[in-house]
């Protein structure tokens, strides 16, 4: 039997030992439902139908219709299928800094570093429900864009490839937690992710073709999206596109990494000086 004090003190002895992983298991399982009650404070229904849904598509329609004008129909279809891509930064980027922010606003980080999970493991729970948002919203927007560009068949063609753009958003959500846990200190959260999101339009080939411009290849070339994205159009092309895709996933690995050691130095900082004010 687990007593009320091995609970709290986290100690187990004998046949109690094996309850060690249901404990951790039921903590992450609380940090990922506060993570998800803390989105829809964040961004409450109306909010995302009357400003962050809109937003999106019209950026897609945007770019689309750019590219339609710039290239013809070929470029049309190619410039919708980046902008989808795109519209993942634009979404995940810019709002899982809310995560860090919020710690810093209401000086709540003690809370975070005291927790029985590490920070960084409460970090990356609580920004769970922003892939699945991003994804949810970039389908919704290629069921509205695809069909009003004459490109329906292009957003039908990609339903095979949900997991490719589960892994952009996985990738985008963790440089958006890097950026603002690296750039909260000096007040520059706001500014750091929304530098990655337009450097991610730049760089990423959504738009322009890669391999025009040398720096910004080798830019993307770090940044999310780029190799997910070359991975659909890979596979729509009916070409490799495994190889990209574990490019994607090894950015997102390093960009999630980022914000661990970002997190885990602020807590370090924190114990040792007593300032929770991530400066």
């Amino acid at each position: 039997m687990i007593s009320p004090g091995s609970l709290s003190t986290g100690s187990f002895s004998g046949s109690s030992v094996w309850a060690r992983p249901l404990i951790a298991g039921w903590r992450v399982g609380e940090t990922l439902r506060f993570g998800w009650l803390e989105y829809r404070a964040a961004n409450p229904p109306g909010l995302l139908l009357t400003a962050t849904g809109p937003r999106l598509i019209l950026q897609t329609l945007f770019l689309t219709v750019l590219g339609g004008v710039l290239g013809g129909a070929q470029q049309r279809a190619f410039a919708f299928v980046g902008a989808l891509a795109i519209a993942l930064g634009s979404a995940n980027v810019v709002y899982v800094s809310n995560i860090a922010v919020s710690e810093k606003q209401f000086a709540t980080f003690w809370r975070v570093r005291s927790g029985r999970l590490s920070a960084p493991a409460q970090f990356f729970s609580r920004a769970a429900p922003y892939p699945f948002a991003g994804l949810i919203m970039v389908a919704v927007t290629a069921a509205i864009v695809g069909p009003v560009v004459g490109l329906g068949s292009v957003a039908l063609r990609q339903l095979p490839l949900t997991g490719l753009y589960a892994l952009i958003s996985l990738s985008t959500t963790a440089a958006g937690l890097a950026g603002a846990s690296v750039a909260i200190g000096r007040n520059a959260d706001q500014l750091a992710t929304n530098v990655i999101t337009y450097l991610i339009i730049l760089c990423s080939g959504g738009f322009l073709p890669p391999g025009r411009i040398a720096w910004v290849t080798k830019l993307g070339s770090v940044l999310p999206v780029t190799h997910g994205l070359a991975a659909i159009r890979a596979n729509l092309a009916h070409l490799p596109w495994a190889g990209q895709a574990l490019e994607e996933l090894a950015v997102c690995a390093g960009w999630a990494a980022i914000a661990a050691v970002a997190v885990t130095v602020q807590a370090w900082r924190a114990r040792r000086t007593g300032n929770e004010d991530y400066s």
